[in-house]
């Protein structure tokens, strides 16, 4: 014997005859579209605004300046990279924070490291950020 999982019938198609034999006239089954949608728009989002979008694209390039900081300062002084990793594995957070900060950057950052990598996470007024995951 067939067991069903679904029990309720939900097109006119698929009820057995007998159930539409007792109508005079065939009647359609009313069908609910699972999110109703505004007749007037058909799109179920509000209009595309790219005032902000493209704000957050000219913040990104100034994140990218300051990132490129301190990547520049960790691939050209050993001495620098060294250290940081060394203060790091330490977990010495203000030492950390005074290197990162002492290679000229003057936006608002946020670091978090494990044992083998950095992760130090760039921001810019709320609108955008940067990570940059660096791994040794």
């Amino acid at each position: 014997m067939y067991y069903s999982p679904y029990p309720y019938v939900l097109y006119a198609n698929h009820y057995p005859q007998w159930v539409m034999a007792n109508h005079s006239s065939p009647t359609q089954i009313s069908r609910q579209l699972a999110m109703p949608t505004n007749p007037t728009n058909s799109s179920t989002f509000p209009p595309v605004n790219t005032h902000k979008f493209k704000t957050s694209a000219k913040e990104i390039q100034n994140l990218m300046q300051q990132a490129h900081l301190l990547v520049d300062k960790i691939s050209v002084s050993e001495q620098f990279a060294h250290d940081l990793i060394n203060a790091a594995q330490l977990s010495n957070n203000t030492e950390v924070d005074r290197l990162i900060a002492s290679t000229g950057i003057t936006i608002k950052f946020d670091s978090k490291y494990t044992p083998d990598s950095i992760r130090i996470n760039l921001t810019q007024n709320g609108c955008c950020g940067l990570s940059i995951i660096l791994n040794w």
